[in-house]
């Protein structure tokens, strides 16, 4: 008895004494209709995609190795298929198989955080579907000078947002102890909200994620939206206009300015850009102005939409696209979002609707 228990000791002993397996992914791929090519492991980094591995097809098939800390999401963007791959990888076996034909059915096997990504699909397509709907409608209403209809339907659209953001925040509930729910709330419930709401989305998460990618940003974004918050100081900052020329926030002192982050990429600032005109129409004057911060970064498709829109108002752009110094300065992470800054030079209030800038700025303007 006692000769076992000392094999038993020695064993863990030496197994005790060998280097700690490290954890790792592993990708298996196959292309249906594609033999040979080549397929990049891409990640997202500030708006552009980063190259960070890669892999030659051979006979339809493509592997690809490497290790995590925690889940994060990346791209396959493969040789000879139209559209990239959106894939939450872990350390674990993961099969991927797509037609080259159709890459939208790309189908993962092997990872738990790409189900909790992917399963969110059914909970918002239904909502977006009506959304995009709305806003088409709302396009028509506006063309018509139908604004009984498109005030209606802005209504309509808001609260169908309302509901499908209770929704997702119900889904990554489920989920408190994983890095791809926190990409989530990153993604579809961060927009517009101040410090406080943001720091109400973090408390959903467990501490443990600290180190991970997703939660440290959004712990850190809540640190950076309290240094914005409303009543607060604006950090001023200095950009080149349309001409070339440097124009500075400092510049508006004295008046009030309703900062315009927008892109002409954007179809949601596409959207909301003729209620601006209509509202920069009626409230332009001495003592309110609108200065457009552009996300673009080509300064072509920059001009272009400015003079499609008919944005008559200021407009700059470092053309660094979401590496925008003012778009990192007031915390910006999607577009279109809007900050108002009073005479004083403090933040007023922010993300600002057509009927609540119509309401707000007249109020703001008359004699006290």
């Amino acid at each position: 008895m006692m000769k076992k228990i000392w094999i038993i000791l020695l064993a863990v002993a030496v197994f005790a004494c060998q280097p700690a397996q490290k954890e790792s992914f592993t990708i298996s791929g196959t292309v249906e209709g594609l033999d040979e090519g080549k397929v990049y492991l891409q990640d997202r980094i500030d708006g552009l995609m980063v190259n960070v591995d890669s892999a030659e097809i051979q006979n339809g098939m493509f592997h690809l190795t490497g290790e995590l800390k925690h889940p994060e999401l990346f791209y396959l963007n493969i040789d000879g298929v139209a559209s990239r791959l959106a894939i939450f990888l872990e350390n674990s076996p993961i099969e991927v198989y797509v037609d080259a034909a159709n890459p939208s059915q790309f189908t993962v096997t092997g990872s738990r955080a790409h189900d909790i990504f992917k399963g969110l699909d059914e909970i918002t397509i239904p909502f977006d579907e009506r959304i995009s709907y709305d806003q088409q409608e709302i396009q028509n209403a506006v063309r018509d000078e139908n604004n009984v209809l498109a005030d209606q339907l802005r209504q309509r659209s808001a609260e169908t947002e309302r509901l499908k953001k209770e929704a997702i925040t119900d889904y990554v509930g489920q989920y408190p102890e994983h890095p791809a729910a926190v990409y989530i709330a990153i993604r579809q419930l961060s927009h517009g909200l101040d410090h406080e709401e943001l720091g109400k989305i973090l408390a959903i998460f467990s501490e443990e994620l600290q180190g991970s990618r997703y939660y440290d940003d959004l712990q850190q974004r809540v640190v950076d939206l309290e240094r914005v918050a409303i009543g607060r100081p604006a950090p001023d900052f200095t950009l080149e206009n349309v001409d070339g020329i440097e124009v500075s926030l400092s510049d508006f002192q004295g008046k009030y300015v309703l900062l315009s982050f927008w892109a002409s990429w954007c179809p949601y600032c596409r959207v909301e850009n003729p209620n601006l005109v209509k509202a920069y129409e009626k409230l332009a004057s001495n003592d309110f102005e609108i200065l457009g911060i552009s996300l673009d970064r080509n300064h072509d498709a920059w001009l272009k939409g400015i003079e499609e829109d008919g944005l008559k108002w200021p407009q700059v752009s470092d053309l660094e696209g979401w590496r925008s110094g003012p778009a990192g300065l007031y915390v910006i992470r999607s577009i279109p979002q809007n900050v108002l800054i009073g005479p004083d030079g403090t933040i007023v209030a922010k993300n600002l609707k057509y009927d609540e800038l119509q309401e707000l700025i007249p109020r703001l303007l008359q004699p006290v």
